[in-house]
C-alpha cells in the first residue's frame, strides 16, 4: 500500500525495487537508509515463497530492476527463480547483518546503490538487534551527509568486516588537511547498542590521516 501510495503522489512507479527479507529483519535494515535516499520502493518476502501481494505490486511497476537484499539463508534461490519472471535480479549479500551492510553499502549499478568506495560520506551506525531504528534512523541519510546504514554486532562490537571497509574509505591528505574530504556518522543508541569502545575505533577510522609512500 505505502508503494502504490507513493506512486499516485509522484506519477510514476519506481524502476528499481529492493527485496528484502520479512523474516530476518536484521539483513532487510540497510534497505531502510536506501529508500529514504533514493525513494525506491521496498517490498518484502519470505524466505522460500514469494507472497502473491509482493509479486502483485512487482507486476505494477512493470518489468522493474529487482535487488535482492540478503543471502541465501535469508531470501533463498527459490524466491530469486519466481522474481526473474518478474523483472531483472541482481543480489546483494553478505553472510553476516554487518556484512550484508557493507555490501550495500559498497554496491553500484547505474544509478542504484551508495556506491560509497571512497571518503567523503556520512554514515550510519546501528546494532542489528534492534530493528526498528533502521526506520528511525533513516532520514539520516536523505539529507546533509548521504550514507549507508552500517550494522555492528549484537553485543555493541565492530566487526572484522566493517573495521575494514572503515580503512578502505579513510580520509587522507598528502600535505595540507584543510584541502582533504571527511567522513562523518552518526551512532544510534546507547553503549549498549553501539560500544564506547566501537565508537572510540571509528572515530580514528573517520578520521583524515596523512598519506605516507
Amino acid at each position: 500500500n505505502i508503494d502504490s501510495y507513493k506512486a499516485r503522489i509522484t506519477g510514476r512507479w519506481s524502476s528499481s525495487i529492493v527485496i528484502a527479507s520479512a523474516e530476518s529483519p536484521a539483513m532487510a535494515m540497510p534497505a531502510a537508509a536506501w529508500a529514504a535516499k533514493s525513494g525506491d520502493a521496498v517490498l518484502f518476502t519470505g524466505r522460500d515463497q514469494l507472497p502473491p501481494a509482493t509479486a502483485a505490486a512487482i507486476k505494477a511497476h512493470g518489468k522493474p530492476r529487482l535487488y535482492i537484499l540478503g543471502p541465501t539463508s535469508a531470501v533463498s534461490p527459490a524466491v530469486a527463480t519466481a522474481l526473474r519472471g518478474l523483472g531483472s535480479v541482481t543480489r546483494i549479500a553478505g553472510n553476516s547483518p554487518s556484512a550484508n551492510s557493507v555490501a550495500f553499502a559498497r554496491f553500484r549499478d547505474k544509478t542504484f546503490g551508495w556506491g560509497v568506495v571512497d571518503p567523503g560520506h556520512g554514515m550510519v551506525f546501528a546494532n542489528p538487534a534492534q530493528a526498528a531504528t533502521a526506520g528511525a534512523a533513516a532520514p539520516l541519510s536523505a539529507s546533509g551527509s548521504y550514507g549507508p546504514l552500517l550494522l555492528v554486532g549484537n553485543d555493541g562490537s565492530l566487526p572484522n568486516g566493517v573495521r575494514s571497509y572503515l580503512s578502505d574509505i579513510r580520509p587522507g591528505y598528502s600535505s595540507d588537511p584543510v584541502r582533504g574530504v571527511y567522513n562523518h556518522a552518526w551512532m544510534i543508541g546507547d553503549t549498549s547498542a553501539v560500544s564506547d569502545q566501537t565508537q572510540t575505533t571509528i572515530d580514528s577510522l573517520l578520521e583524515i590521516a596523512p598519506i605516507t609512500n
